[in-house]
């Protein structure tokens, strides 16, 4: 008689002779694709977040990896290449919905004639940001405020050829060419100031602090009231012109 008893039992996860193994959610390639994204996007957000709340120079990589929940230390530089790449995906993700508001806004500005002014075309640039700075699941606009000191290579607004997007890029040409005021060299770096001005109050609008016997500004008060300063530093008359003293390179 055969001792049963002493028979070697089937190893742990060991397949029965003939069956194929279970398949499981780690070996479907569309359940696969679907925890990157979203493990990306976790991360993409996060260093959105902390960015806004920290500085930039006051994140590391890693820290944005632990706060995200993901273990990999090095799952930045796999989803995005390295600093650089981030940024970038942090505003090819936010600038599609931003620049579609902005046609929006053009085409309600054009329909009333005043697409032709640059007041006009400062509100259909920024309104969206100022938006933007109001949903509580953005920190887009205080990251961008982040970078007022960089320089432009490095400004995400600035650097890689039309990073407020297509209609963005647009309507900040049309303001240009509405600045006959100002030395040629000067209206680029005019709009430039412009943006930082509008960004940084628009990430600060939360942290102003309450004065004694101030009253609190409304909030669509202090976006008009920006717009309106946004757009009288544009249009201001430039005492460089026909001043020697106060020449201006032309390739400044």
């Amino acid at each position: 008689m055969t001792d049963t008893s002493r028979a070697t039992p089937r190893a742990e996860g060991r397949p029965r002779a003939g069956r194929p193994p279970a398949a499981t959610a780690a070996d479907d390639p569309a359940a696969a694709g679907q925890r990157s994204r979203e493990a990306r996007e976790r991360l993409l957000l996060t260093a959105e977040q902390l960015y806004a709340e920290q500085g930039i120079a006051a994140v590391s990589l890693r820290q944005i990896c632990r706060a995200a929940g993901n273990g990999n230390n090095n799952a930045v530089q796999y989803h995005f290449g390295d600093e650089r790449g981030l940024f970038e995906a942090i505003i090819a993700h936010r600038v599609p919905r931003l620049d579609r508001r902005r046609a929006e806004l053009l085409a309600a500005a054009r329909a009333a004639g005043l697409d032709q002014s640059v007041r006009g075309l400062v509100d259909v640039l920024f309104r969206p940001l100022a938006e933007e700075a109001r949903r509580l699941d953005s920190s887009y606009v205080g990251f961008l405020g982040r970078f007022v000191s960089a320089p432009p290579d490095r400004h995400p607004w600035f650097a890689g050829g039309e990073p407020a997007g297509p209609v963005g890029h647009e309507v900040s040409l049309a303001i240009l060419d509405r600045l006959p005021q100002a030395p040629a060299a000067l209206r680029g770096l005019r709009l430039r100031h412009v943006v930082e001005l509008c960004l940084a109050a628009l990430a600060g609008f939360g942290q102003l602090p309450a004065t004694s016997g101030s009253e609190a500004v409304a909030y669509d008060l202090f976006v008009t009231d920006l717009f309106d300063m946004a757009a009288a530093a544009l249009t201001a008359a430039s005492s460089a012109v026909d001043s020697p003293s106060h020449g201006v390179a032309e390739n400044s």
